[in-house]
């Protein structure tokens, strides 16, 4: 562990920033995010429409990344930033305020333009402020932070939800009650804007093309390096989404109970994004990721169909560290086959097709709730989670056995 904080103090200081703000907007998203799936139930709608609410800022991230990489591409990343911030700003404060089905509908179109202008912005931006000796480490730090800033925002979440609760209705879980956990994290996200400002870029950005150059990688060739974690995208849409519903549900638990239960997922991702560069020294980019895919899939059936909530916790904690140990490796993987200047369309490309995935998975998963629980939406994403993993060996798995940069990866240095 002290090997990551001395290489910290040495990361680039937009990349700390980054990092920063990244921790401070998971904190506020991951309160909103507790109650916001049971707000939109304790309003009234069915589990269908909660479905579509999701999958819309996904349908809506993937429409518009690729465009946006292509007409914002030369704007300095510190504005790129900025319209991300405020958007999302906007949208959960909205979702907050207004109630009705059309207004809830419209906000979320708002955070797919958000998460479509991060999408352009935060894989590229960590990547320019790094060098190929510390990017496995400037990308897990900021996963493991983010993850750190979810545990936090479930635990706060859960004790503020049950205390307004106490407040407003007897103690008993209701709409308003959640409303003002939804608001406490908006005012946060607000909050999240000033490390943004601090940002230091030149002032003229460097060019990039405004076409679909993907820097000499073929379609198809980019395809397959996107595809394995855009089946995972497809998996994790039918589950992650209603984890917080899947947990209260099944055990019938109290919000502070699913705050804290929920608060070990966030703190076990953190502790993968510290496991993926030691284990990358050992095995390899890719071996790391086959390992770390592949155990998790057990885990993933034991939390699916336990029934028991003890060692549901357990595997799901489990399973989300080692699943999610691999997302800033695979970060790492992906933007290596490409070339600098292409690094924001291939982080869109690679967004868009993911996005359009777990958009796919989530607006399914609500339908399959509705007659059979949660039983086929985690038996799906068992057998995505094995293709993906069958897909990294069959393909990618030689390329660890090349000089241990990979055969692709580029040699430059920060911008």
């Amino acid at each position: 562990m002290r090997q990551y904080f001395l290489r910290f103090r040495h990361f680039h200081k937009n990349a700390k920033l980054f990092i920063y703000l990244t921790f401070i907007l998971s904190v506020s998203q991951t309160i909103f995010g507790l109650v916001y799936n049971l707000y939109i139930l304790k309003l009234g709608y069915t589990r269908e429409f909660l479905g579509t609410l999701e999958s819309i800022p996904v349908f809506v991230t993937a429409a518009l990344a690729v465009p946006l990489a292509l007409l914002c591409v030369n704007l300095p990343l510190k504005k790129n930033l900025l319209i991300t911030l405020s958007l999302a700003v906007f949208a959960a404060l909205g979702l907050s305020i207004f109630p009705s089905k059309a207004m809830l509908i419209s906000f979320r179109f708002v955070s797919g333009f958000a998460g479509a202008f991060m999408a352009i912005t935060s894989w590229p931006l960590m990547a320019r402020y790094s060098t190929d000796k510390d990017r496995n480490f400037v990308f897990s730090f900021q996963f493991a932070f983010s993850m750190f800033g979810g545990f936090l925002g479930n635990l706060i979440g859960g004790s503020l939800t049950d205390w307004t609760a106490v407040l407003l209705s007897g103690g008993l879980e209701s709409a308003e009650a959640y409303r003002v956990t939804m608001l406490t994290g908006v005012a946060l996200m607000a909050f999240s804007i000033v490390p943004a400002f601090y940002f230091e870029e030149p002032e003229k950005a460097e060019s990039a093309p405004r076409n679909l150059d993907l820097g000499g990688v073929k379609p198809a060739a980019a395809l397959l390096i996107f595809l394995p974690q855009i089946i995972v995208g497809f998996g994790a849409g039918l589950i992650m989404p209603y984890i917080n519903i899947f947990f209260k549900t099944s055990f019938n638990l109290q919000i502070s109970s699913l705050g804290f239960y929920m608060s070990l997922m966030p703190l076990s991702m953190a502790a993968g994004g510290f496991i993926g560069p030691w284990l990358v020294k050992r095995k390899g980019q890719v071996g790391a990721m086959i390992a770390l895919q592949a155990l998790s899939i057990p885990f993933l059936a034991t939390m699916g169909f336990s029934g028991l909530i003890f060692p549901t916790v357990a595997a799901a904690f489990v399973r989300t560290m080692l699943m999610n140990a691999s997302w800033p490796v695979y970060s790492v993987f992906m933007l290596s086959h490409f070339k600098k200047e292409a690094h924001p369309l291939a982080s869109a490309m690679y967004t868009a097709g993911w996005s359009l995935l777990w958009a796919f998975g989530a607006k399914l998963s609500g339908t399959l709730q509705m007659d059979f629980g949660f039983t086929m939406p985690f038996l799906i994403t068992i057998i995505c989670y094995c293709t993906a993993t069958i897909l990294l060996s069959r393909f990618f798995l030689h390329e660890d056995t090349k000089k241990t940069a990979g055969p692709a990866v580029l040699k430059e240095e920060m911008a």
